[in-house]
């Protein structure tokens, strides 16, 4: 039965998720649409703007016997084939919702790029959920130091003199260290800028770190900027952190064959989360694996 028939509303369930973290109302926010498989793309796309989270991610059957179900994840822009956090939700919900996974220790979620392993970890402090991301590729840029520096709203001399990098682990993002850690705060992004030169690098937008460099447990901090996908500042992207682990393996750590650091994002926001990057290497591969924990925040039903 198609959602557009008139004389019918078919009520379909959705959890709100907060990805990163295991408070309500901080994270990454992200609805998640259940047996969502008889909801038409177009109307998919119009329920992502209605929710105007930076994602919200509909749950269907799987197409492969090798995945225990398939996600389609919308910004209230555009479809998109992956998506860090809300794969985190999509994750989250599962288990909550169908009996058969509860217990589950590997989920195996099918999207754009293909069949994402979602490891689930449980401890005594709670449970995490890790998700191994794609193969990173990279893609220099021609962007000056000049342009950055307006995108961000920083100084020339708050850039790092790593290189400016498209780089991807499912999502391509414009990769840019700064050299000081009060910069990131103290940012004043050119939202249209931004969208212009992001457009034109074929990125998603720009995700920004910096090394704290205080000896806690917390190694980096990140401020994500995508207003080409409608999305003015993204609280905690899964992503985004993957495109940064991608990047700080290669250019910080490129004789290690494996490492891992914490992340925190959403600082400046009030969103705060806390995400945790790993990466090894087996010859040429380069694995990237991002987790984090999550918690529902609202729940209810979409009558379509």
């Amino acid at each position: 039965m198609s959602v557009d028939a008139k004389d019918h509303l078919m009520p379909f369930d959705f959890v709100q998720v907060d990805a990163f973290s295991d408070r309500p109302l901080y994270g990454n926010p992200a609805a998640v649409v259940f047996d969502a498989d008889d909801i038409p793309t177009e109307t998919m796309q119009k329920i992502a703007r209605e929710m105007n989270l930076s994602e919200t991610v509909f749950i269907l059957k799987p197409s492969t016997p090798e995945a225990d179900y398939r996600a389609r994840i919308f910004t209230p822009m555009n479809e998109l084939p992956f998506a860090g956090h809300p794969t985190i939700a999509a994750a989250h919900s599962v288990l909550a919702r169908y009996p058969d996974k509860a217990n589950a220790s590997l989920l195996k979620q099918e999207c754009g790029i293909g069949v994402v392993p979602v490891e689930v970890l449980r401890s005594s402090a709670g449970l995490r959920l890790r998700m191994t991301q794609g193969e990173p590729t990279y893609r220099d840029t021609a962007l000056s130091r000049e342009t950055v520096a307006k995108m961000l709203g920083c100084t020339e001399a708050d850039l790092a003199d790593t290189p400016f990098e498209v780089v991807a682990t499912g999502v391509p993002w414009l990769v840019v260290e700064l050299s000081r850690f009060a910069t990131i705060s103290a940012l004043d992004p050119d939202q249209g800028l931004i969208e212009r030169e992001c457009k034109a690098v074929r990125a998603a937008g720009v995700t920004v770190f910096v090394e704290r460099n205080d000896g806690g447990p917390v190694r980096i901090r990140v401020r994500t900027f995508a207003p080409g996908e409608g999305v003015a500042e993204d609280p905690v992207c899964g992503s985004g952190n993957g495109s940064v682990a991608a990047f700080i393996a290669r250019h910080k750590h490129a004789d290690q064959k494996s490492g891992h650091y914490v992340a925190e994002q959403g600082i400046e926001i009030g969103r705060d989360g806390e995400v945790y990057a790993s990466w090894d290497r087996e010859g040429e591969t380069l694995r990237i694996r991002i987790g984090g924990s999550a918690t529902v925040a609202a729940s209810g039903q979409l009558h379509l």
